[in-house]
């Protein structure tokens, strides 16, 4: 539980590089990993930012 109650709930807004966070991004807009990590190191860790930068860019092929 958060120490601040105010504060409960904004992890929300924001990313992590964990696992799990890196897993559910490359699920939710069909990326790889290393789109996902460059995304949130262009946008930084605002969850919206991240998602908004990962939906404009094409997937790469390889």
């Amino acid at each position: 539980m958060a120490d601040f109650l105010k504060k409960m709930g904004r992890d929300s807004e924001f990313v992590s590089t964990q696992e799990h966070e890196i897993a559910y991004l490359m699920k939710a807009t069909n990326k790889t990993r290393e789109e996902v990590l460059k995304a949130i190191r262009e946008v930084g860790p605002d969850r919206q930012m991240v998602m908004e930068y990962l939906s404009k860019r094409p997937r790469s092929t390889r």
